[in-house]
């Protein structure tokens, strides 16, 4: 399996190093992400999960975000669980934090979420309003889908090189995504950027259903 296919579903001693990558290139956009969807959320929030959480970051940050909230994981790597249960372990001891491996199907356990947060996924969806639709079903009304993500122009050039030819989609705008979201039935879509807009760090759309 080749390196771009890693970052999709990492697997193995490859996988277990595409975390540590993950960990230190997207920690900072986990973080703000996080708190955009704090600012965005309409009310407390007491159910929220993240989708793709890889090494784990992004649920240390939500836990933190909302001290009184339920978080699950969702993530179809093992390998990725392995990395978030260990940078995580107090949380889950203490029963706050509950890991599951699987795809989208299975933020079921989070139902009716508060929020689904997913950093770097969106590439990774063969068909982005089906993986919405199904996001904004496990949502209660009013919930929140927070997209980070970066676009083509502004990723790293083997990103842009190696991505689509092992079946990733990148995306040229902001408005592909609001297609998307608009679609799978989501309303108040909006977006925000980290950073200067002619060099971002990376964006997030947000999404009420």
């Amino acid at each position: 399996m080749g390196l771009a296919h890693q970052f999709g579903h990492p697997r193995g001693l490859l996988g277990a190093l595409v975390g540590r990558v993950m960990a230190k290139g997207n920690a900072e956009l986990s973080r703000w992400v996080v708190q955009q969807a704090g600012d965005h959320l309409d009310g407390p929030a007491q159910r929220v999960a993240e989708l793709g959480p890889g090494p784990g970051i992004g649920l240390q940050a939500l836990l933190v975000q909302f001290e009184q909230a339920h978080v699950w994981g969702v993530d179809r790597s093992s390998v990725m669980l392995a990395h978030s249960r260990k940078r995580n372990s107090s949380a889950i001891a203490a029963g706050r934090l509950t890991l599951v491996e699987g795809g989208t199907s299975a933020l079921e356990a989070s139902r009716p979420a508060d929020l689904v947060m997913a950093n770097h996924v969106i590439y990774f969806w063969r068909d982005p309003v089906a993986e919405l639709t199904l996001i904004r079903g496990f949502l209660r009304p009013g919930g929140l889908v927070a997209l980070g993500y970066q676009l083509r122009q502004h990723m790293p050039a083997q990103a842009q090189k190696r991505f689509p030819p092992a079946g990733h989609r990148l995306y040229e705008t902001d408005d592909e995504l609001t297609r998307f979201a608009t679609a799978a039935g989501f309303t108040a879509i909006t977006h925000e950027v980290k950073g200067s807009t002619d060099s971002p760090d990376g964006r997030v759309a947000l999404a009420t259903a």
